[in-house]
């Protein structure tokens, strides 16, 4: 098992407020969570991590909608090469 090094995160969410329905509903406008995700990974890769999706966690302070959880350092995928000393 690799050791891998984490960070956290808090990602404030533009323009992803709540809205009141009723005394016992409120809702967020539609968004695509995808395009988020994708926002902070571009964010997070210019230090060399991405986002680990298991660990995100909606969070809401006063209306606005923040992500936040845990990001991974992004590891080269080690490769196995053989070398072959036979001459031709």
């Amino acid at each position: 098992m690799s050791n891998t090094q984490t960070i956290g995160f808090s990602y404030k969410v533009e323009n992803v407020l709540m809205q009141t329905v009723n005394d016992d509903l409120r809702i967020t406008g539609s968004f695509a969570s995808r395009d988020v995700l994708d926002r902070i990974n571009a964010l997070l890769k210019e230090k060399n991590f991405k986002v680990d999706e298991r660990t995100l966690r909606p969070r809401y302070i006063g209306e606005q909608l923040y992500l936040e959880g845990f990001a991974i350092e992004i590891q080269e995928p080690k490769t196995v090469g053989f070398l072959s000393g036979r001459e031709s």
